[in-house]
């Protein structure tokens, strides 16, 4: 099978969008500002007001700037502040999951080299980060390859239940030769983040799930210490 089917008919609706426009994971008032209530650390935990980031997400396949407030929460007996985070804010920086996952992908999947690789979205141009930061964030993915790889398996493993996983990618994926070949730094660890994406944009299509959303079951599956990159 070849990965390249999620862009079969049909096949975009499902990587179109980010968290943010699918409803139910933000809250919006009545001046139209735009909350993430999160859930209380725990019982030590009170409210301490919001403070506010601003993430360009996907609409329609459109990069656009939303300021979101975030609950931050304050320990009672320590005084300790942390804040809860939507499961599509990456740490540290100001482009949603999907922005990060698309960008990466279409340099992996890309059969002519970085600069003449062909973006999902036209949109998805230096407003979605530039030259250098998609470079940056490739290399970051590259370096967690395997921890993306199993956290996307189970994610999928959990969202395609009771079905086995194996009859989502019947015959295997495919990878094109550039996938195979050695003018990559590191030939296996591109062969495995490219696997683990394709992978992720396959059981999207085919179980008729955002994108988005599994990439936000794939990251509460992350199984080092650290927190994430973007899967």
């Amino acid at each position: 099978m070849e990965a390249d089917n999620y862009q079969d008919e049909g096949a975009e609706e499902w990587i179109c969008d980010s968290l943010f426009a699918l409803g139910g994971v933000y809250q919006t008032d009545d001046d139209s500002k735009v909350f993430y209530y999160g859930q209380r650390p725990g019982a030590e935990w009170q409210g301490h007001g919001y403070f506010p980031k601003t993430v360009v997400m996907l609409v329609g396949a459109a990069p656009v700037a939303v300021m979101v407030w975030k609950h931050r929460w304050k320990n009672v007996e320590t005084g300790k502040t942390v804040h809860s985070r939507p499961a599509d804010d990456p740490v540290m920086l100001r482009y949603c999951t999907l922005i990060l996952f698309l960008r990466v992908w279409a340099v992996v999947s890309s059969k002519q080299g970085f600069h003449n690789r062909a973006e999902v979205f036209e949109d998805l141009d230096d407003r979605c980060g530039s030259d250098r930061t998609v470079q940056r964030w490739t290399a970051k993915a590259m370096d967690e390859c395997l921890e993306i790889q199993q956290a996307i398996r189970l994610a999928i493993i959990e969202k395609s239940e009771p079905r086995p996983i194996e009859q989502l990618f019947e015959g295997g994926l495919s990878p094109p030769g550039c996938v195979v070949s050695k003018r990559w730094q590191s030939p296996r660890n591109h062969f495995v983040l490219w696997l683990g994406y394709a992978q992720l944009l396959v059981a999207a299509n085919k179980l008729g799930i955002c994108t988005s959303r599994l990439l936000a079951e794939a990251r509460r599956r992350w199984i080092k210490s650290k927190t994430p990159f973007s899967i």
